[in-house]
């Protein structure tokens, strides 16, 4: 009966732990990969992915980049990207790798990644925007 005793006092304390570093890692999205730009939680660019009902999200702007995120695939990604760029009067001119090439005298590249098998991530150069935050929904 004593020996119960103390390997209940032992084994609560042990699974309570346990318990409360895996929801803290859970809810902060620690088991995510890093992002590739400063300025941002995981927590919460997986929110702002996962409202964004599959459209392009900007977030964050970082030494003269905009990053946008797309949940889905990197096809639909890279075609609404297409999209978003053509209507601010970019023309597209090709797609290599990871980049998406627009303009004619003065080229843009627009680079993708892959973060999670669930999430793409753009790299936007900030003079292709001129100036327009609010350009990407």
């Amino acid at each position: 009966m004593k020996a119960k005793k103390i390997g209940l006092l032992f084994i609560v304390p042990v699974v309570s732990i346990f318990f409360a570093v895996y929801f803290g890692i859970y809810v902060s999205k620690a088991y995510y990969p890093n992002l590739p730009f400063e300025g941002g939680s995981k927590k919460n660019v997986v929110e702002k992915l996962e409202n964004s009902n599959q459209e392009l999200v900007t977030l964050a702007k970082v030494n003269g980049y905009y990053w946008l995120g797309f949940e889905g695939n990197q096809k639909e990604g890279k075609d609404k990207i297409i999209n978003e760029m053509e209507s601010k009067g970019l023309k597209y001119n090709y797609y290599e790798g990871s980049g998406i090439f627009f303009g004619e005298t003065d080229r843009v590249v627009v680079t993708g990644q892959v973060w999670t098998r669930k999430y793409i991530l753009y790299k936007i150069p900030e003079e292709s925007f001129l100036g327009n935050e609010n350009i990407v929904k």
